[in-house]
């Protein structure tokens, strides 16, 4: 007890030591010097675990006015002693300027925690206000103010204590500049857009879209978006400042690529403005990508700084070069670019936490876009006046030259277009036809050579042994006859096959669909098919709800044929093979069903390709024309035919048809 009460003891005398004392006579007091910080990388620490941890806060010794951590996936914790004299008042003002923390926890003494920031919904700040402002019951006796803050862009912490009637008089004040700086915009904006509907200049228009984008940035920056137009808008509130400044780096690269280069200038300035432009595009659909995937942002942040720098080294250097060839209008877009590049540098250092975060850092990309707006505004008025005089001077000339020149080299160009056209059209046609018809010679002489020397070959073994055993007066001519038949059958079957494939695509054009009774039709097809179902038998199964399907009933039974037949082809003999109806959202299937040796994942994509046959070897009669001439009518009739197979498991081959479509009824 003695050690504990001890250490409360010293606990005490330190907050007294370096507690801010509140008087009557302050109306807002930093609290940096005060302030103590501790990092918390893992961003799970809670408030009772960080008030028994005095020994890993540290006082801010790196200068500035605000605290200022940098770009940081940490979690940071802020602590400030205070307390106030007898005399003053008690209810105070905590304010943190910044907009854009994510996360803002505060804890004082017994009061319950408040729970706010960027992420969450507005509602949780006990102020209506763009920043945070946090209400304090200081006592006279010493005591620790503790904030928990996070930030998806460069986490700086201004914090101040305010009596509540000077914090709103300071913000009646600020707010009335602001708006002013905003008004201004607009007002230059307009100006912008005005000449460029009287002119048709794009330089203008790209200024006014240059003025709209920052207005925008700005706006979501200081926080009055989330205060007054999205509110309740978390995700794209949390972005919006990134995509609107990227936007507006965008805008200001173009504009003063048209303005500092001419359009037949092939320097490495060039080269590198329209990568800048194109970094900038770039980055802000990544900052806008950020409200689905938030890890984006901050590399967006991060990159937008990096080439807005160098952006502005390389567009000074631009303007230096045409200030010193005399180019019109050059001297007041020079001095606005400096003025602008200045204020970007000064932000871009501070967000990395390389120059002390101030009220004057802070607000260095506003200030200098105050001053670069209205010099542009002055280089675009000197260079219209310029271009106008000269104009005026040439333009009778120059309009009546260049029409004639523009409409010789129209014409020629329509001509030499058209013919190149024309030729090229034919050029291709001829080469898919040759490389087509040469495609279909190979695969079909292919075929030829390994399909049809089998059954030649029992042709010409059967004749010389009918040639012997006649020499011989034996008589076996029927069994010879009986091979030659079946050997000639075979070349048959072969030859209809591929002259069937060949005559549909004529025929598939002339489709005549009509409703069909599937039950009856199929019990036809499979008696009509007795000839290829000798050493099986047949199954039907038919799905209750599957009654008449619209379909041209010559080409249908031509595919659901070539389904038995593979089936039974590579069937083993004895084994069943079952033909069906199936049903799907929108399709009516006839599936055929066999028990044969399957077929592999890799291959089955290909056995629809005509003249592709899975093992040519295997002595199984075809040509590799069947499924091909399955899949053709399937697809006429607006349908699919589906695989499902595994090797050694059988296969089943499912031809799906459009269902018929039912009119509603009056």
């Amino acid at each position: 007890m003695k050690k504990i009460f001890f250490s409360l003891l010293l606990s005490l005398a330190a907050i007294a030591a370096h507690a801010t004392v509140l008087t009557t006579e302050n109306r807002e007091v930093n609290l940096i010097d005060s302030a103590q910080f501790m990092e918390d990388p893992s961003g799970v620490l809670r408030i009772d675990d960080v008030r028994n941890m005095d020994d890993r806060f540290a006082s801010w010794t790196r200068g500035g006015t605000e605290l200022n951590f940098g770009f940081t996936d940490s979690a940071y914790w802020i602590r400030v002693p205070l307390q106030r004299a007898a005399n003053a008042p008690k209810d105070w003002l905590l304010v943190t300027k910044n907009a854009k923390l994510y996360e803002l926890d505060f804890y004082l003494s017994d009061a319950p925690a408040i729970l706010t920031g960027s992420s969450r919904a507005f509602a949780t700040r006990p102020y209506f206000d763009r920043f945070f402002v946090l209400p304090l019951d200081v006592q006279p006796q010493p005591q620790f103010a503790y904030l928990r803050v996070t930030s998806r862009y460069a986490l700086t912490v201004p914090l101040a204590v305010w009596q509540p009637d000077a914090y709103r008089q300071e913000q009646q004040q600020f707010q009335s500049l602001q708006f002013i700086y905003y008004g201004g915009l607009i007002v230059l904006a307009m100006y912008g857009l005005v000449i460029f509907l009287a002119l048709r200049d794009q330089r203008f228009l790209t200024y006014c879209a240059y003025i709209v984008t920052i207005w925008l940035g700005m706006f979501a920056s200081n926080g009055y978006g989330r205060q007054l137009v999205w509110p309740d808008a978390l995700d794209f509130d949390e972005v919006a400042q990134s995509v609107f400044f990227n936007l507006a780096a965008f805008f200001a690269v173009r504009f003063a690529r048209n303005l500092l280069l001419r359009a037949t200038d092939r320097s490495w300035l060039k080269w590198c403005l329209q990568w800048s432009e194109f970094i900038f595009l770039l980055t802000s659909l990544l900052a806008l990508l950020a409200i689905a995937y938030p890890e984006l942002l901050r590399p967006a942040n991060q990159l937008l700084l990096i080439n807005s720098v160098l952006m502005g080294l390389w567009v000074t250097v631009a303007s230096v070069r045409a200030y010193l060839q005399k180019r019109p209008g050059i001297r007041f877009f020079l001095a606005g670019w400096f003025m602008l590049w200045l204020g970007v540098s000064v932000a871009a250092l501070r967000a990395f936490g390389w120059l002390p975060s101030t009220g004057l850092t802070s607000y260095a990309v506003q200030i200098s876009t105050t001053m670069e707006v209205l010099l542009m505004a002055l280089a675009l008025g000197d260079l219209l006046r310029l271009e106008h005089e000269a104009h005026r001077h040439t333009q009778a000339q120059a309009l009546a030259a260049n029409r004639a020149m523009l409409e010789m080299t129209q014409a020629s160009e329509d001509k030499l277009k058209h013919a190149v056209q024309e030729r090229t059209e034919q050029l291709e046609a001829s080469l898919l036809l040759e490389k087509s018809l040469r495609e279909q010679y190979v695969r079909f002489g292919s075929m030829i050579s390994h399909e049809f020397r089998t059954p030649l070959s029992i042709i010409q073994s059967q004749a010389s042994l009918m040639r012997k055993e006649h020499e011989h007066a034996i008589d076996q001519v029927t069994k010879r006859l009986g091979a030659i038949s079946s050997a000639s059958q075979r070349l048959t079957v072969m030859f209809d096959k591929w002259l069937q494939s060949d005559a549909m695509t004529q025929t598939l054009e002339a489709l005549d669909p009509k409703q069909l009774e599937l039950q009856p039709w199929l019990n036809a097809v499979i008696k009509t098919s007795t000839h290829l179902l000798l050493n099986h038998t047949v199954k039907l199964h038919l799905h209750p709800e599957v009654n008449t399907v619209l379909v041209d009933e010559y080409h249908l039974g031509v595919a659901l044929t070539n389904l038995i037949d593979n089936a039974a082809k590579y069937s083993s003999t004895g084994t069943s093979i079952t033909v069906g109806t199936r049903l799907k959202a929108g399709y009516v299937g006839i599936a055929v069903t066999d028990l044969g040796p399957g077929i592999p994942q890799d291959v089955q994509e290909k056995v629809f390709a005509e003249f592709f046959r899975l093992s040519p070897e295997s002595g199984v009669r075809g040509v590799g024309l069947g499924l091909s001439i399955v899949q053709r009518i399937a697809h006429a009739h607006g349908g699919h035919v589906a695989l499902s197979s595994t090797a050694g498991h059988g296969s089943t081959f499912c031809i799906w048809l459009p269902t018929p479509q039912t009119e509603e009824p009056l």
